[in-house]
């Protein structure tokens, strides 16, 4: 006998309404199979609140409109009923700027009035001037303030509930205004019977009828009732002008929107990469995350309701989230940023990218056909499949990671004249593109990266980079290609080996640019003030050779000449006259007694050998002795080096403070443990070594001692010589 199978259960849901997600936990969810949004206590909570504005506007709203209805019909003074105009002016001219830029202003001014002017009228009514004429347009604009705070409090009503209750919007927005208006007209007959209101007109006529009760109610009931319906008026038709412009930003949504995600499913500063959203309502969630590479919204709903700023791509503008759910709403994304959105098998045919970021975007399999590419960083993007026939490529910049497998393409255009493709700029010329013929060309252009700084970049210190690379790591190959500026990016071209990874050539470029910077820097600082003191030299032998003039007569001074030979300066007289020595404040001094000398430093920084030598020997001091007293370690090799450098009589002084820095950058490779360092710190020496020893007689001690311990040296480092 079968026993029956037992049914299949639906998937229990997640209940994730009101949380916030944790980076830990989001790797294990699935989030189809999870409840996002708001919780239970924070839909009561919004409700509550909107239900509470909405009856303090109609509280404000009922003083409003009984007070003008008693004032017109009890008050002959016609200035005051000014309000009337005031009010349908504002209130019309209220519908078309609420969701202008000026709404602030306007929220601030009518602010303003609110708690200025009271305090004005009862000022002035203290001191008697309660008939006075500059009180009538003083009360006209309190109405107007409270009139149109009215419509703004309960707007703000409206929103909670539009993000809150999106389903059930409708009926209780219908429920909101129709409390609204019966509680408005409530109060106004309360406050009109009563008496609060009365000016002194009316409460002279109530004093002497005794029915005027029951009709000064009815004219409270009667004019905020008037009042209530304009403002339930201007709210239904702010909510049908925002949907017919297609969730378009506006200040009261955004505040709305604001509060009521307070109690929603949070994401916020969370690496949501390579998470599928697909199919799934983004009513009060909170998408402000960290990073969204690849990150699939397709077929998603309620963005309108989402909170979302663009600190990793534009999601803030409504034509990035119709395009990233599949349904674009425009074709001109001219400098957007779709940084790592995921486009795969989108139909993307004629739209403008045109200096867009799509670093790193999925556009598997897209329809591209005839898009515009000008200047677009494209760099890590996956075109694999994608159709790119037609295309303007000008001055796109793509990588290594940029991904053309599979690609379709028949022929590109290589520029745009007058913002539109032609024909002159057809590539290949007469033909199309053989299959894998486009990708090809892109593959010859492997070996080049195009770096991204946000920064500006210092030519000079990144020429000094590469020239650094040149010197001290061959391995990379690494070359300056090119420097350009897009908008706010500077884009660096590097060249390279075959092989050479990306991540290699973005470590070394980064870890080397700041420091030599800085370096420069200080040079350039340092060598405004060498030629600072050079002027002050030269100004001061100008001084003496035309004292020399003086002594010798005008035949001497034809042969007194200023010679500048690299650094130091030679005065010299050729006359032959012995001449007294001379002191000059100038960092030297003044040899006559064959013809007169100057021996100083324009920089100011003689070259002194023993100081030299001295921060040598502190290097070598730090380096570890050999353990083998019989066997000579790197210490004392480098010690022996640096005594023959030091004891060697055909060395010019030059020669020898070039041969001892790099003695010393010798004993610094010892200490470091990087390789690629270290290598490059060897390489550098032996190539200084060899070229000066080059310049020496064959018979120079220096030559035999360097002979034998330069090998022995770069042996003892890890390296053959």
């Amino acid at each position: 006998m079968n026993q029956a199978s037992p049914p299949t259960s639906l998937p229990r849901l997640i209940n994730l309404r009101g949380k916030r997600i944790s980076q830990e936990i989001l790797s294990q969810l699935d989030l189809r199979q999870c409840s996002l949004g708001l919780s239970v206590i924070s839909r009561i909570g919004i409700f509550s609140l909107s239900l509470l504005l909405s009856l303090l506007c109609a509280v404000v709203a009922a003083n409003a409109g009984a007070k003008l209805a008693l004032d017109l019909v009890f008050d002959y003074q016609g200035l005051r009923y000014l309000a009337i105009a005031i009010v349908a002016i504002i209130l019309a001219v209220f519908v078309y700027l609420v969701r202008s830029q000026w709404l602030q202003s306007i929220l601030v001014a009518l602010i303003g009035c609110w708690l200025v002017l009271p305090l004005l009228a009862l000022g002035l009514r203290l001191v008697g001037l309660e008939n006075f004429v500059v009180v009538s347009p003083l009360y006209g604009t309190l109405l107007t303030a409270a009139s149109v705070l009215s419509v703004i409090g309960l707007s703000l009503a409206s929103s909670l509930l539009a993000i809150g209750f999106k389903r059930q919007f409708r009926w209780l927005n219908g429920f909101l205004l129709s409390g609204f208006m019966l509680f408005c007209g409530a109060v106004g007959v309360v406050r009109a019977a009563s008496g609060a209101m009365d000016n002194p007109y009316l409460k002279e006529i109530r004093s002497t009828q005794t029915m005027m009760g029951s009709f000064t109610g009815f004219l409270g009931w009667l004019g905020s009732s008037v009042l209530a319906v304009a403002i339930a008026s201007v709210i239904l038709q702010f909510f049908q002008d925002n949907r017919r412009s297609q969730g378009q930003p506006d200040a009261i949504l955004s505040l709305g929107k604001a509060i009521a995600n307070l109690g929603g499913t949070s994401f916020y500063k969370l690496d949501l990469s390579h998470l599928n959203f697909s199919a799934i309502s983004l009513a009060n969630i909170d998408l402000r995350a960290k990073k969204l590479y690849r990150t699939r919204f397709t077929d998603t709903t309620d963005w309108e309701a989402a909170t979302v700023d663009d600190s990793y791509l534009d999601l803030h503008q409504p034509k990035v989230q119709a395009l990233l759910k599949g349904e674009p709403i425009t074709q001109n994304f001219f400098r957007t940023n779709l940084r790592g959105a995921y486009l795969q098998k989108a139909k993307l045919q004629d739209f403008d990218f045109t200096e867009a970021i799509l670093d790193g975007a999925d556009l598997r399999g897209a329809k591209l056909h005839d898009a515009k590419f000008v200047r677009t960083l494209v760099t890590d993007v996956d075109f694999s499949e994608a159709n790119l026939t037609g295309c303007c490529i000008k001055d796109w910049s793509f990588n290594r990671q940029t991904c053309f497998q599979g690609v379709i393409c028949e022929y590109i255009y290589r520029d745009l004249e007058d913002g539109e493709v032609s024909e002159r700029y057809r590539y290949p010329i007469g033909r199309n593109f053989l299959p894998g013929e486009f990708e090809a060309i892109v593959r010859k252009l492997e070996t080049s990266y195009e770096l991204v700084f946000e920064q500006e970049i210092d030519p000079i210190s990144l020429s000094f980079v590469f020239e650094k690379f040149r010197l001290e790591d061959e391995s990379l190959g690494l070359e300056l290609q090119g420097l350009e500026q897009r908008g706010d990016l500077w884009i660096v071209k590097v060249g390279h080996r075959e092989g050479v990874s990306r991540q290699q050539v973005v470590e070394r470029v980064n870890e080397t640019y700041e420091d030599l910077r800085k370096v420069y820097q200080l040079a350039f600082d340092d060598k405004n003030d060498q030629i600072s003191r050079l002027s002050s030299y030269i100004q001061v032998l100008i001084d003496m050779s035309q004292k020399l003039v003086e002594r010798t007569g005008s035949s001497a001074a034809e042969s007194v000449t200023v010679q500048v030979q690299g650094h130091p300066i030679y005065l010299t007289n050729q006359v032959g006259e012995n001449m007294e020595n001379k002191n000059i404040n100038a960092g030297g001094n003044v040899d006559a007694s064959k013809g007169t000398r100057f021996i100083g430093d324009i920089t100011g920084s003689t070259i002194n050998l023993g100081e030299i030598s001295g921060s040598v020997s502190n290097v070598l001091n730090q380096l570890p002795s050999s353990p083998e007293p019989t066997q000579l370690g790197i210490k004392e090799l480098l010690i022996q080096l640096q005594q023959a450098v030091d004891e060697d009589t055909d060395l010019a002084p030059e020669d020898k403070a070039d041969l001892l820095e790099h003695v010393k950058a010798l004993a610094e490779a010892g200490q470091t443990p990087d390789q690629e360092k270290k290598k490059g710190l060897v390489r550098k020496a032996k190539k200084i070594f060899d070229a000066t020893l080059k310049s020496l007689p064959s018979t120079a001690n220096i030559i035999e001692s360097c002979s034998k311990l330069l090998p022995l040296i770069i042996k003892a480092l890890g390296f053959t010589a």
